[in-house]
């Protein structure tokens, strides 16, 4: 479950908010966050927490008593007997996917260079198209994809990620971020890097008692408002509210991957609890840190100041 949110800040659709991120901030400012621009600032700092939590959960929260699992072997030969080999609808969709992840990350360097208009919801959409119209090998008369599978997909996070949209906009048009900016500006001259940490943790124990993608809905369009009235970049506190909200672990509620763990019956509250409060604590540094250190370096950006094309009526 740790790996699963932990490996989604990696890449724009490896956890929701991040999605969410991107679609506000082109709504809000008009600027496009492409998927290589994020995975260079999410891979390092995925790749850094995930040692750390491997460390912990084997050598600290769960030391492991014994070095080797009897009969550990067998379970994985019998395992990858069960698989089978992959059959050619697995090879097909292997391989569109691998095509699709690829145009993502080069889209901004060398797809551009094709065609200026082609993004990455075109990407995708070519690619569904595609699984749709390939017939499949094993069952005449089918396809790889058809709509009694699509159906089966979470399309209630279209909802959720349209409401992100709805929501920064309302926010806009009824005065309510220039008001939400007014009162804020109290915040003036207090350490940015402050401001960041108490972002970060607000959003990391929020979401421990709420979905971690309405959370980051709903912070969004408060954390672009806030950043304008006290001059700093947006990115800064929407980035530190959008991954925060992927980094709760000690509550099934938290993130969608605690859920499923929670739900096989081999875990206990407490035991996530335990495990999962320390991670915590370890994502607050570790989030801040990036974001403070890191972003302004890899994205050319100052994050203490509010850039003037962002300014909004």
């Amino acid at each position: 479950a740790y790996s699963a949110s932990i490996g989604g800040l990696a890449t724009l659709i490896g956890t929701p908010p991040n999605t969410i991120f991107r679609a506000v901030v082109q709504k809000t400012y008009g600027i496009e966050i492409s998927f290589a621009g994020w995975m260079a600032f999410g891979v390092p700092l995925s790749i850094i927490f995930l040692a750390i939590a491997w460390y912990y959960l084997v050598k600290v929260a769960f030391p492991m008593k014994i070095k080797q699992l009897p009969g550990g072997k067998k379970v994985i030969s019998n395992e990858k007997e069960a698989l089978g080999v992959m059959s050619p609808e697995e090879k097909i969709v292997m391989t569109i996917f691998s095509l699709t992840a690829i145009a993502w990350i080069s889209r901004s360097f060398v797809l551009v260079q094709i065609n200026e208009n082609i993004n990455d919801t075109i990407i995708a959409m070519i690619s569904a198209i595609i699984l749709f119209l390939i017939p499949s090998v094993s069952r005449k008369g089918d396809f790889i994809l058809d709509w009694e599978t699509a159906k089966g997909l979470p399309w209630g996070i279209l909802l959720l990620f349209g409401a992100g949209l709805a929501i920064a906009t309302g926010f806009q048009e009824s005065g309510l971020a220039e008001w939400i900016g007014t009162q804020l500006t109290i915040l003036e001259g207090i350490s940015f890097i402050l401001i960041l940490a108490i972002v970060v943790i607000l959003v990391i124990f929020l979401t421990e008692i709420t979905s971690n993608t309405a959370t980051a809905t709903m912070m969004f369009p408060i954390m672009a408002s806030l950043a304008q009235a006290i001059s700093v970049h947006p990115y800064s506190l929407m980035i530190g509210a959008g991954v925060a909200a992927s980094c709760a672990f000690m509550l099934p509620v938290a993130t969608p991957p605690n859920a499923v763990v929670f739900g096989s019956g081999y875990l206990r509250i407490p035991d996530m609890a335990k495990a999962g409060f320390l991670l915590n604590v370890v994502a607050i540094f570790l989030v801040t840190l990036a974001i403070y250190f890191y972003l302004p370096m890899i994205w050319d950006i100052d994050l203490t100041s509010f850039p003037e094309q962002f300014q909004t009526e």
